[in-house]
């Protein structure tokens, strides 16, 4: 067993044929690397548990829906907690990306509806609990389309907002949809806060459906809180007390965005 996993460290396992996991790709030039033919969920392995698992499993099982992927043979979350369970400790806190591509050839027409599965374990690295400095991108937008609310591989937009991020120096980015509206971070959801009501953009404005976000809205209505999800403008943002980002690796406070500064506090528990 791996006793000790650092932010450096990576291990891949790869599910064979017998359904049997280990660390040999059994076919590395897959529609996942070539075509972006698949989904992924980011999750957190804490005290040999899979955070929120129930909801991971729920959207991927959507997303296998909307790509015409054959989830009847995806492995349970159980399953993959077992496969975790033999190979590290269980003190361990882990970074666990779950990739699921379709299987077969073929060029852009599948062969196949059928999956395959592999999964990636990192060191687990919390988001900050505060970032600086965020700005809007007008230059990419992310585009709405029948699994925009999907965690698919194509992940290009992203890639390429968070590369504008890093050459500005910027702690993050915020994405608005090809209507203008507001649809995310860079590899999170966004909420505002105004006069205590809770704002975050609807999955129609693009944005990825969250497991972070479902348990912050949840959380907040069992909360008697005010959310609404809507279509939302960016000067609606700059006119919030404070703004936050949520993915399942932390919730995050942002303090400025394009020079205006906004409070990093609540008077509401936000962690999950």
């Amino acid at each position: 067993m791996n006793s000790y996993m650092n932010e450096n460290n990576t291990v891949f396992l790869f599910k064979g044929l017998a359904s049997d996991w280990s660390e040999i790709a059994h076919s590395f030039h897959n529609r996942g690397l070539l075509f972006g033919d698949g989904l992924f969920e980011t999750m957190v392995l804490v005290n040999g548990k899979l955070r929120f698992g129930k909801f991971h499993m729920e959207r991927l099982m959507e997303g296998c829906k909307v790509l015409n992927l054959d989830f009847l043979s995806l492995s349970s979350i159980n399953s993959i907690e077992n496969v975790l369970a033999q190979k590290f400790e269980s003190e361990d806190t882990l970074r666990i990306r779950w990739n699921v591509y379709r299987k077969g050839g073929g060029k852009y027409t599948p062969e196949s509806e059928g999956l395959k599965e592999s999964i990636q374990v990192q060191a687990f690295q919390p988001t900050p609990r505060i970032k600086e400095k965020a700005f809007f991108l007008d230059s990419i937008q992310v585009q709405k389309s029948a699994w925009s609310h999907c965690k698919t591989l194509s992940a290009l937009t992203y890639v390429m907002a968070n590369l504008e991020r890093k050459r500005n120096s910027m702690d993050e980015v915020i994405l608005c949809n090809s209507d203008g509206y507001v649809s995310e971070a860079g590899a999170s959801n966004i909420f505002w806060v105004k006069n205590g009501t809770y704002f975050t953009p609807s999955l129609d404005c693009s944005c990825i459906a969250g497991v972070g976000r479902r348990v912050m809205i949840e959380k907040l209505k069992t909360s008697s809180r005010i959310v609404n999800e809507g279509n939302y403008l960016p000067k609606d943002v700059f006119e919030a007390d404070y703004v936050f980002t949520t993915n399942v690796t932390g919730i995050s406070f942002i303090r400025d965005i394009g020079g205006k500064i906004f409070r990093t506090d609540s008077d509401f528990d936000l962690d999950f």
